[in-house]
């Protein structure tokens, strides 16, 4: 998911075996690109401040999705 600085997100925090631990509604506050591996995997790291806990986490781009209506 591509979110920028700003985007109402759903956050979700899993376990090891990807089962679903905690989620919930936040907001983009900073986007960064990370690469390991000599640049073979790319993914985004996203600050978000989540409402339900009233923090700031960091999350990887494939554990938020976009709470944005998509008009048109």
């Amino acid at each position: 998911m591509l979110a920028k600085i700003g985007d109402l997100v759903k956050w979700y925090e899993t376990y090891d075996d990807l089962i679903v631990a905690d989620a919930g509604p936040g907001l983009i506050l900073k986007a960064k690109n990370t690469n390991y591996f000599n640049g073979k995997y790319e993914n985004k790291l996203y600050h978000v401040y989540r409402f339900k806990h009233c923090d700031i986490k960091t999350f990887i781009d494939h554990n938020i999705e976009s709470l944005e209506a998509q008009n048109g």
